[in-house]
């Protein structure tokens, strides 16, 4: 009887610990250190790469452009977050004396007539200035405005045309509609100070009367509710001695934050200058 012998395998002792780690360690796969940087730089190639084909395919037009009309919510947000624009800056001294005072040169029509009662009670209207050179402005009779300025500058004009300033009247149109009264056209003399000037003559009356006159010249009123201050626009026009529309300037004046206005003395005597020499062209122009 024959007796089968299983041969046993070796009995390996088991690893410790250390070598355990160390066998770990020399299994891990070594990656190249400048690996990273190649997957990077190949990923950039395909991506240049995937643009110029587009561009390529585009231009053969097998891939057009989208022709979408562009929104327009970008330029309005470029707006709202733009810097905000300077204000416009008083025109200089130096300046051309047209760009100056804002000329501009009106077609030859006749002038809007104006029938209105000045400040001593009598009856003005433009077809009585026949012959003379009008230089018609607008301002409140509680000269809540550039009144000051305007009437400065007017002053000067007088002085500066000399002899002329014979031939040469000044009409002022009250714009105050809450101050129509012979008080309130009192009040207007002293306060524009041109009382002593004999050619100068602020005229008001009802605003049946004067409404018309406003519109005519292109002049908006408002009076603000609660204040009751006056606002309106400031024109200036040359009126020659035929009785045509000839010139339309622009005053300004500088506001404070307290509605005061002002304007520097070399630009009052400029207006002034400027004022006469218009008025003057006109003159004589028709002698």
């Amino acid at each position: 009887m024959s007796t089968e012998v299983t041969e046993q395998p070796p009995t390996v002792p088991p690893l410790s610990e250390d070598e355990r780690a160390a066998a770990f360690r020399r299994s891990d796969p070594k990656v190249p250190r400048n690996f990273t940087f190649i997957v990077v730089g190949l990923f950039a190639v395909l991506a240049i790469g995937g643009v110029l084909g587009e561009r390529l395919l585009s231009s053969v037009g097998l891939n057009p452009a989208s022709t979408a009309t562009p929104s327009t919510t970008p330029t309005a947000v470029a707006a709202a977050v733009a810097p905000p624009r300077a204000a416009p800056s008083t025109p200089e001294v130096g300046a051309p004396l047209s760009y100056f005072m804002g000329i501009t040169r009106l077609p030859e029509t006749p002038a809007p007539p104006i029938s209105l009662v000045d400040q001593a009670g009598h009856a003005v209207s433009l077809a009585g200035t026949t012959g003379d050179v009008v230089v018609l402005t607008f301002f409140d009779s509680r000269c809540q405005d550039i009144c000051r300025v305007m009437s400065a500058e007017i002053r000067q004009a007088a002085t500066d045309l000399g002899p002329e300033a014979s031939h040469v009247v000044f009409l002022t149109v009250n714009t105050d509609p809450v101050a129509l009264s012979s008080v309130a056209t009192s009040a207007a003399v002293t306060q524009a100070g041109l009382g002593t000037l004999p050619s100068w003559h602020f005229l008001t009356s009802n605003l049946r009367h004067l409404t018309p006159v406003w519109k005519a010249y292109g002049v908006t009123v408002n009076v603000a509710r609660s204040t009751g201050l006056v606002a309106h626009n400031d024109v200036m026009y040359f009126i020659d001695p035929g009785g045509h529309l000839r010139y339309e300037a622009t005053p300004f004046a500088d506001e404070s934050a307290t509605r005061a206005f002002s304007l520097p003395s070399a630009s009052i005597a400029r207006w002034g200058e400027g004022i006469a020499s218009y008025a003057a062209r006109l003159l004589r122009s028709t002698q």
